[in-house]
């Protein structure tokens, strides 16, 4: 590794196609080449005899597994650089050398009008999905991309989450294809069609049974639980008393027969006093926060890495991301999202929805590092997930600013949950 270029036997010519070209400008011993990214070898040239000089050498190479960017892909042996390292910046860098990829959709699931599932590529750990679904053949919408994960093959799985609209589902029913930039072919392809009236009634019977049974089991629980906690709380009160029981006569017999039997049922009043047990604090009294920092679970999709500069954490957003509640169960008067960044733009245009519904979306504070979007439901109400749209979402690589290829709209440092209650 720290060899000067020049004392490198092969120098590399190019590549494409997974196949490096070198071409030997020294002998040297080895019986053969290989390529190696992080100390993976992912490569290797057999060479049954010593390399003539200006005999070119075609290196193949095999996937790329996903490890941490910038990266250097070494060629040589275990123990030595034969050839220059290649240097690996950024995604599109893996995909020029190996190529994109193949892309399959794995674990597709509609629940509650959103398609969940994910996008793995066994071949480049290291490529970045442009994807897209295309809704009834013509109207095409990002999908919502988390966070990528690393396969035991060293593969990447990236998991995303796509919204349906009611006005989506046409006479015809309801198709989604999901595409990704780099495949002509669709991922895959869906199909809903429109029920008549008698399968929406018995589809709306069953509902109501399941949701009866859950709600008679939930009930069931609380009271169990209930009875649990009572019981608890009596054998404690039992174990207590006796205790107190216990010390008073002990007390009783050590003063027995001394100048303090006097006031020893003062002491025993006190040592009773002071083994009452406290009350309860009110469940009210200790209410669950609605702040939800970057490093959270709570930024769960369309938000890229978790970053830091002089005035702390925070996440990019994409196109579109969204943020879990962290107490779900009560009323939102109010949700405030801190924007740290705006790319692309002099000022952010972002829309919000909570759990679906539309919600009024307003800015305070002055200047681009004081910037907080305010957004408020028709009225309080629980929700779950606050959901963020924005209008601008350039690339800096599209902006002539820099090599990143990532979608980048605003930088949140934290978003807070306003309870009406």
């Amino acid at each position: 590794m720290d060899q000067p270029a020049e004392s490198f036997p092969c120098m590399l010519l190019g590549s494409g196609g997974g196949v490096l070209r070198l071409r030997c400008a020294a002998p040297f011993a080895a019986r053969g080449i290989s390529a190696w990214l992080n100390g993976v070898e992912i490569g290797h040239l057999p060479l049954p005899m010593p390399a003539n000089p200006g005999e070119d050498l075609h290196l193949a190479l095999g996937r790329l597994p996903r490890v941490p960017l910038p990266a250097e892909l070494r060629l040589g042996t275990a123990d030595r650089d034969l050839a220059a390292p290649i240097p690996l910046a950024t995604a599109q860098d893996a995909e020029a050398l190996v190529g994109p990829g193949l892309w399959r959709a794995e674990d597709l699931a509609l629940r509650h009008g959103v398609l969940h599932g994910a996008l793995v590529n066994a071949d480049n750990g290291l490529a970045e999905p442009r994807s897209f679904a295309r809704i009834n053949g013509s109207l095409a919408r990002p999908l919502l991309l988390g966070q990528p994960a690393t396969l035991a093959d060293g593969g990447a799985l990236w998991p995303f989450q796509l919204t349906l609209q009611a006005e989506d589902l046409g006479e015809a029913g309801l198709t989604v294809a999901l595409h990704v930039a780099a495949q002509d072919a669709p991922l895959a392809t869906l199909a809903w069609g429109r029920q008549g009236p008698e399968a929406l009634a018995e589809r709306l019977v069953a509902l109501e049974t399941r949701l009866e049974e859950a709600t008679q089991a939930q009930a069931a629980s609380l009271a169990q639980l209930a009875a649990e906690q009572r019981r608890a709380q009596l054998e404690q009160r039992d174990r207590i008393d006796a205790f107190i029981e216990y010390a008073g006569a002990l007390l009783l017999d050590r003063l027995a027969g001394t100048a303090a039997a006097a006031t020893a049922p003062d002491a025993l009043r006190a040592l009773i006093s002071a083994a009452a047990p406290l009350p309860l604090l009110a469940a009210e009294a200790m209410p669950a926060g609605g702040m939800v920092l970057p490093g959270s679970a709570g930024f769960s999709f369309g938000w890229h890495q978790l970053e830091r500069d002089a005035g702390g954490e925070f996440r990019w957003m994409g196109a579109a991301a969204a943020v879990s509640n962290p107490n779900q169960a009560r009323a939102v008067a109010a949700v405030l999202a801190h924007l740290r960044h705006i790319h692309g733009a002099e000022g952010p245009a972002l829309t919000a929805t909570l759990d679906g519904a539309a919600a009024a979306t307003t800015l305070e504070g002055e200047g681009p590092s004081a910037w907080r979007l305010r957004v408020t439901p028709a009225g309080p109400a629980p929700c779950r997930t606050l959901r963020l749209a924005s209008a601008h979402h350039a690339s800096p690589a599209e902006l002539g600013t820099s090599a990143d290829t990532r979608p980048l709209s605003v930088a949140v440092s934290r978003v807070e949950f306003l309870f009406a209650d």
